[in-house]
């Protein structure tokens, strides 16, 4: 947050370059890279509520994509950046959606009247993890791609939330208060071997994992 709005930038990897990409007086969030790293999903409330929109990497040509009047929030792209799944509160709870890469034909997957959000599609493009209070409590569900499948992998008093796949699919990070604070921890996709790999009295949170790219 900076220039008294909440902006988008980049930057290198280094920290230098840094330039703002919205340049728009309002909040601007959540934003996350197609897999071509050609476009950018982000959440804008620049015209009312928060919604979805698109732009170049650049920052040219913001688009929007959802126009609903609801609360659109959390995109992800599958991994081929043909469709994004998203969670929205237009059927009056919080649900997971999925639209075409252009905005057209949202679909609710998850149809249930608890509070569903925070979804990441995997990397093989079949599962999409999601935050889910169903049970009473926040806790880390995954289901196929069309909704089915709706399988939880937490299962503890604690609130779970944040579910961010490996790159290669083989583990989800996620962020839980199982020991008193947020703490970030990761689990294999069936739920299995649930981690906890920070350990500070901070509150940790939004885990992201590296890619490493060999030249």
């Amino acid at each position: 947050m900076t220039d008294f709005s909440c902006e988008i930038y980049v930057m290198n990897a280094d920290g230098s370059g840094q330039t703002n990409l919205t340049n728009n007086f309002s909040t601007e969030q959540m934003s996350v890279w197609s897999p071509d790293d050609k476009h950018i999903a982000f959440v804008s409330d620049r015209d009312g509520s928060p919604q979805i929109y698109v732009m170049n990497a650049d920052g040219s040509n913001p688009t929007r994509l959802t126009n609903d009047g609801a609360v659109d929030l959390f995109p992800s792209w599958s991994p081929d950046g043909t469709r994004i799944a998203f969670e929205t509160n237009r059927d009056g709870n919080s649900e997971v959606y999925v639209m075409n890469a252009d905005g057209s034909n949202p679909v609710n997957l998850t149809q249930n009247p608890a509070a569903d959000g925070g979804p990441a599609w995997s990397p093989r493009g079949d599962k999409i993890a999601f935050r889910s209070d169903r049970d009473g409590n926040g806790e880390i569900y995954v289901m196929s791609v069309d909704g089915s499948e709706q399988t939880r992998l937490t299962n503890n008093p604690a609130e779970e939330y944040y579910p961010a796949w490996s790159p290669t699919g083989n583990r989800i990070a996620f962020v839980s208060n199982r020991d008193g604070n947020f703490e970030v921890y990761v689990m294999k996709p069936d739920g299995s071997l649930q981690t906890r790999v920070t350990n500070n009295p901070a509150f940790d949170a939004d885990p992201a994992w590296a890619i490493t790219v060999i030249r």
